[in-house]
């Protein structure tokens, strides 16, 4: 018999984690102007840990920060721990605040997905003093009423000074000027090669993109295909076809790959390396 468990919930979208990061390198330029170049000892408190909530947990991690996850469905966060967007599931909100405490002290990235009901969870955090520095909420809007229930709570989050995050990820795109490309490869080693070759193209500076690259093949080496998305300028990415070139006439990638990307005028541009 087929196991429901691990048939309901799809693993997180790379592209969608990568939107979501995205989003959380410019609100943190925004809210924290001080830190440098991450999240490291900022918590984000979510309620909701099925698709939408699993891709805010990688990015918050992919970030250096930590993420608390609140959800009733036990299917939910076990599907998260075995994806990789969950390091620990806990049933008490004591239990989370514990394992929360000792890694935010020591700025270290975690996600913790926590069992129980957010409408019970979220007041006692409140009347607790525990204040996260971002909050969202990616519960199903099916479920209206127990929503409904959580809002009060996550405003009163909001007027102690925790910032929303609103956009869901799908709505998302690249900045003016960025294209939006995807390599693939067919094994592991060329697809590390290629994100090296990648990597050099970036300027010394950028440290959210060389940071997504570099934090990435951790998230993602069980996806299949095996890939990597990138916001890349024009000249950029010609770079990096000519360098994915080079690596195939010089027998550095050693199978078959392929680049993605979005062309000015929308259309979707490919090549077979």
């Amino acid at each position: 018999m087929t196991d429901p468990d691990k048939t309901s919930s799809p693993q997180p979208s790379q592209t969608a984690v990568y939107r979501r990061y995205l989003q959380l390198q410019s609100i943190r330029t925004d809210r924290f102007p001080s830190a440098s170049g991450d999240l490291a000892g900022r918590l984000i408190a979510c309620v909701g840990f099925a698709l939408e909530g699993a891709e805010l947990a990688l990015a918050t991690t992919i970030s250096a920060g930590a993420f608390l996850g609140i959800d009733p469905s036990s299917d939910h966060l076990k599907a998260a721990v075995r994806h990789g967007s969950c390091n620990f599931m806990v049933n008490t909100l004591d239990e989370s605040l514990r394992v929360l405490k000792n890694e935010l002290r020591k700025k270290n990235a975690l996600s913790v997905g926590l069992l129980g009901d957010p409408s019970a969870i979220l007041p006692a955090m409140v009347e607790r003093g525990v204040q996260p520095d971002l909050v969202a909420d990616t519960a199903s809007s099916d479920n209206v009423a127990a929503v409904s229930r959580c809002r009060p709570s996550l405003q009163q989050l909001i007027e102690r000074g925790a910032g929303s995050i609103d956009t869901p990820a799908a709505k998302l795109s690249p900045a003016a000027g960025l294209v939006e490309v995807v390599w693939t490869a067919s094994s592991m080693a060329d697809l590390r090669h290629m994100d090296t070759l990648a990597l050099q193209q970036l300027p010394p500076d950028d440290t959210i993109r060389r940071r997504w690259l570099q934090q990435a093949p951790g998230c993602f080496h069980r996806q299949r295909p095996l890939q990597r998305v990138l916001d890349l300028l024009p000249e950029e990415l010609t770079r990096l076809l000519n360098a994915f070139q080079n690596a195939i006439a010089t027998g550095k990638l050693q199978s078959p790959a392929a680049v993605t990307w979005q062309s000015e005028d929308a259309s979707k541009q490919s090549i077979a390396l």
